[in-house]
């Protein structure tokens, strides 16, 4: 069986016919979905153009009611996007910090002091940010991340005590 390539599409250069006895065409405002096989042949047999159905008879291009666009950014996402670069901050300097430890570099201890700030920053914005209005959404989207770093940099910590 082919595959069907479905077009959501407004037809506005269409041309339709304004009354059944007249010549004169005007512009159709509908939205209605091109249907084409995967060759480009319509899949009505004898058809020049594309297969048109009208788009309120098909459940295929309407959003549900309910359902967000995924185009359209909630309110969340400014603050995750802040805590997302606080993460990639503290994310370098944990990795900077388990390298220079793992070499027993001199400035091991000032990088795991750096990891350990910069971790504490993202700790502070993370839980005024799950406190607010949506702290649900936040929560799940860079809860884990969070507790992943503060676990890696207590592991590189007790790893830096054990060296010792």
């Amino acid at each position: 069986m082919p595959s069907l390539r479905i077009q959501p599409r407004t037809c506005n250069s269409l041309p339709k016919k304004i009354n059944h006895g007249s010549a004169a065409r005007g512009l159709c405002t509908r939205r209605v979905l091109f249907a084409r096989g995967h060759t480009g042949a319509s899949l009505i047999c004898g058809s020049k153009g594309p297969q048109r159905i009208l788009a309120h008879s098909t459940s295929l291009c309407l959003p549900r009611a309910g359902r967000r666009e995924y185009a359209t950014a909630t309110p969340a996402d400014a603050i995750i996007e802040e805590l997302t670069e606080q993460y990639g901050v503290a994310r370098d300097e944990f990795e900077i910090a388990s390298e220079e430890t793992e070499k027993r570099s001199v400035y091991a201890s000032d990088d795991r002091a750096a990891a350990v700030e910069e971790l504490q920053k993202l700790k502070e914005m993370y839980s005024q940010a799950i406190e607010g209005e949506h702290g649900e959404e936040i929560q799940r989207r860079v809860g884990q991340r969070v507790r992943e770093l503060e676990q890696g940099v207590a592991a590189l910590e007790e790893r830096a005590m054990e060296d010792h």
